[in-house]
């Protein structure tokens, strides 16, 4: 059985959709989690690889599953 190769990536639609429910600016987000709202600008357009325990802090911060903020696609 050959093992099909998948990565994770945070879905930004549903990173950006969460983020507009939080009712907070990129930029107020950025600062919460202490990063940079540039990167936060990006995590909003495309879907971006990004550390697991980055995930799930942003999973907390919305507080949805950290399964729904990941889009799971097959490498080719």
């Amino acid at each position: 059985m050959k093992l099909r190769k998948v990565r994770a990536l945070l879905d930004h639609k549903k990173f950006a959709e969460e983020l507009k429910k939080l009712g907070k600016t990129q930029e107020e987000f950025a600062e919460d989690m202490d990063m940079s709202d540039r990167y936060v600008r990006v995590l909003s357009t495309v879907d971006r690889n990004v550390s697991i325990s980055l995930a799930y802090s942003f999973s907390q911060a919305f507080g949805v599953p950290i399964e729904y903020l990941l889009l799971v696609v097959e490498d080719k």
